[in-house]
């Protein structure tokens, strides 16, 4: 049986190609036990494979997953794989569960385009397509993130995120308590905290009942986290994130009156602790917001809404 077109040629005259074979079927057929089949090696291309047809380079494994059926190493700086389409796809992979998997870092310095679901613990990309759903607990996206058509057919989840351009939804849900801002402060202040705007125009810890200069309360406290927080960059060594609208968890000092549902409540002589409005005409322009919760007893905290006025 004779498959070959031309007869094998060795040549090693030019240094060029070593091996010519030519068929109309299997060029080169190798079997080994417990070796290479296949062994090329060179200064310039180990192995080449080419077809007009059907594929260049074709690898088969029965080994499981830490035998490869080809497997490409770069020693240095070198690609450990590399692939290149004029027209078509460069690189394609599927499997039974992972197409493909990396253990370090991806770079792409185009544009992708992702039809099915992204799942990651940190992306970072310019310009992403996703038509899906984009997962992430980190994500950092320099350009934009949209689908084919603009919009999110699915959802964005992140722990972090940063868009540095415009970002339109036709339904926002924050995961935290309140709509807060950064503002410079004198100090760092515990969450809870009730601050007033001091002589030097930071923020600082109430002392003084009734103190028109009342700012608002420290988001944080509870385990109730900030919604949504505007970076305002304070020019300051020390910030604290203020809570503007929505529920807070405040500390509070009773023994200036208990403290039911519903009650309003303002700065208090107590440092950094609120109290219930017992004089409401004292309280214009003093008032924090309004309690959602019983207070009573040894200082703690409770739970407001923020209705400054």
């Amino acid at each position: 049986m004779n498959d070959f077109n031309e007869p094998v040629t060795i040549n090693v005259a030019d240094g060029e190609v070593a091996l010519v074979a030519k068929a109309n079927g299997t060029v080169v057929s190798a079997f080994s036990k417990d070796g290479f089949a296949v062994y090329g090696e060179a200064d310039g291309t180990g192995v080449v494979g080419k077809s007009s047809s059907w594929l260049g380079v074709y690898g088969e494994s029965a080994g499981g997953l830490t035998v490869d059926a080809v497997r490409g190493q770069g020693k240095g700086a070198t690609c450990g794989v590399a692939g290149h389409s004029e027209g078509g796809i460069g690189v394609y992979g599927k499997g039974g569960d992972l197409a493909g998997k990396f253990d370090g870092k991806v770079q792409i310095n185009g544009r992708a385009e992702i039809v099915g679901i992204l799942q990651a613990s940190d992306v970072k990309v310019d310009n992403i397509i996703a038509a899906r759903e984009v997962q992430a607990k980190v994500g950092s996206f320099g350009t934009s993130i949209s689908t084919l058509d603009g919009s999110f057919v699915g959802k964005v989840i992140a722990q972090t995120g940063i868009f540095s351009g415009e970002v339109k939804a036709k339904k926002f849900i924050p995961s935290g308590g309140d709509y807060a801002e950064t503002f410079a402060a004198g100090d760092e202040f515990e969450p809870g905290t009730v601050l007033v705007i001091g002589d030097d125009g930071l923020m600082a810890p109430c002392d003084a009942q009734y103190d028109s200069r009342a700012t608002g309360v420290v988001s944080g406290a509870g385990g109730l986290t900030p919604g949504t927080v505007m970076e305002s960059n304070p020019d300051s060594a020390h910030h604290v994130t203020l809570a503007l609208a929505g529920q807070v968890y405040v500390k509070a000092d009773p023994q200036y009156g208990p403290i039911a549902a519903g009650d309003l409540l303002t700065t208090s002589p107590s440092e950094g602790y609120a109290m219930r409005v017992s004089d409401r005409g004292r309280a214009v322009g003093a008032i924090l917001g309004k309690a959602l919760a019983t207070l009573d007893g040894e200082p703690g905290l409770v739970r407001m809404l923020v209705t400054p006025s």
